[in-house]
C-alpha cells in the first residue's frame, strides 16, 4: 500500500474532527481511528508532529508533512499554497517563491 494512503487516511480523520463527527482530540489520539497501522509501521502518517501540526495550522496531513520536515530539518518551503505558507510563517520557516513576502 502507498505510504501516501496513511496520509489521506489521515486527512479524513482530520476533517471529521474539524466538522464535530468525532470528538475533539480524536484524530491526534494513539487510538484513533487509524493510528493502528501507521503506528505499527505498516505506512507513514501516523508521526505525532505532522497530526499536531495538521490540527494547530488547520491543515492536511499531506501539507503538514512537508511543514514538519521543513521544522526538523530546519529548511525553507517552496509552495503555492497559501495557508500552508501562513502555517510555515508562524513555525518559524522561510518561504521560497511568489509566496515569500506574503
Amino acid at each position: 500500500m502507498p505510504s501516501l494512503f496513511w496520509y489521506e487516511a489521515r486527512s479524513i480523520v482530520l476533517m471529521a474532527e474539524r466538522r464535530g463527527r468525532i470528538a475533539p482530540g480524536e484524530a491526534t489520539c494513539g487510538d484513533g481511528p487509524v493510528a493502528a497501522p501507521a503506528a505499527r509501521g505498516w505506512g507513514a502518517g501516523g508521526d505525532g508532529s505532522v497530526l499536531a501540526l495538521a490540527t494547530s495550522h488547520a491543515l492536511s496531513a499531506c501539507d503538514a508533512a512537508y511543514l514538519s520536515l521543513a521544522v526538523e530539518r530546519t529548511l525553507p518551503l517552496a509552495k503555492l499554497d497559501r495557508k500552508l505558507a501562513a502555517a510555515a510563517r508562524a513555525e518559524g520557516i522561510e518561504i521560497l517563491g511568489p509566496l515569500a513576502k506574503g
